[in-house]
């Protein structure tokens, strides 16, 4: 079993590259180690460039997470990524890019080109991730394009190994279907001797999920999945919740500000992942250089927010940046408060 954390810099060279193998290259790796170095001096202007990008396909979904922001009102304004867009970010960051996962806020099976930039990218030397909930997966529609686009890894969501316990929070989703899925790509891995997609199931440590935790695992093990993973519930937030599991020590340094970039389907360029960070863009890769963004004064300005010196002056511009705000990795120095006072009118 896996119980994963990403806020170290070995535990993310652990998930997100060694799985990536087939697609290293000497300068990615050169690159790679540069972006390692400058994470741990704290550059601010760095010369290295992200390998690692997060490119959501698609806005919204099929069924109503709870803790889920893509059915809620404030993010009611659904968007596909073209496949014209696609490829056109595919080939900005090809020269740096190690991976490529392609999901975030919505389920990206419901982009009907899911399979076509999965395969464009893996065309390109890149290694390829999708988290899915599964529930649109039909096996004899879409098993074929699935391994012919040479995915890397597939996570699907099995928060249950029941429908009612399934149900209480993959709302709207059918746990047998995403049973079946899973049971038809491991069958055909085994039947063609190909080695990918891995198969990653994951499941999220819900205290309600945990009386059939065993059951999960052992049908698992029995199905063949390459891997199984435990999340922890809100990524670690709320550390008590996990009975078992041990928060690891979180750096002061954000390895999202030196190795990835979070890319929204209409372009725009976001630091992370993290919840309702969509206020703030650092700017819109279709419109702009990886060269222009990843140095720019907001991700210069965020860098120095987690590197130790003395609080920065107050800056109206950077007000609203995201980092501010940071609940995973511990900041170095704030910014001042806004000295500013306003004379009443009498």
């Amino acid at each position: 079993m896996n119980i994963i954390y990403t806020n170290h810099l070995v535990s993310y060279i652990k998930r997100h590259l060694l799985t990536s193998a087939p697609f290293l290259t000497p300068f990615k790796l050169l690159n790679a180690a540069i972006a390692a170095v400058e994470m741990q001096l704290g550059k601010l202007h760095c010369k290295s460039r992200p390998i690692n990008y997060r490119i959501d396909p698609c806005t919204a979904c099929n069924i109503r997470c709870p803790g889920c922001g893509a059915h809620q009102e404030k993010t009611k304004r659904k968007r596909l990524l073209s496949l014209s867009d696609f490829k056109t970010i595919i080939d900005k960051i090809k020269r740096f890019s190690i991976r490529a996962a392609l999901y975030d806020s919505g389920e990206p099976l419901l982009n009907k080109n899911i399979y076509k930039m999965i395969g464009y990218a893996s065309n390109r030397g890149i290694a390829t991730s999708i988290s899915t909930n599964f529930t649109l997966f039909e096996p004899n529609k879409h098993l074929d394009a699935l391994m012919e686009s040479r995915l890397t890894t597939l996570q699907p969501d099995l928060d249950g190994i029941t429908q009612e316990t399934y149900g209480k929070y993959r709302i709207g989703g059918n746990v047998e279907t995403v049973k079946t899925g899973i049971e038809a790509v491991v069958k055909r891995k085994k039947e063609t001797g190909e080695k990918y997609p891995i198969v990653e199931p994951q499941m999220i440590m819900f205290e309600h999920l945990m009386p059939e935790k065993e059951e999960i695992e052992t049908y698992l093990k029995q199905v063949g999945v390459d891997k199984f993973t435990w999340k922890p519930d809100d990524w670690g937030f709320n550390p008590a919740q996990i009975k078992g599991a041990q928060k690891k020590k979180v750096s002061s340094r954000c390895i999202w500000l030196y190795l990835s970039m979070m890319i929204r389907p209409d372009g725009n360029v976001y630091p992370c992942c993290g919840k309702g960070l969509n206020r703030f863009a650092y700017g819109n890769i279709l419109e702009e250089s990886l060269d222009e963004i990843w140095n720019n004064k907001y991700y210069q300005f965020s860098r120095k927010l987690f590197t130790p010196g003395p609080d920065l002056e107050f800056d109206p511009e950077m007000e609203n940046l995201p980092c501010h705000n940071c609940k995973l990795f511990q900041k170095a120095r704030v910014m001042k408060p806004n000295q500013a006072i306003s004379n009443p009118v009498e």
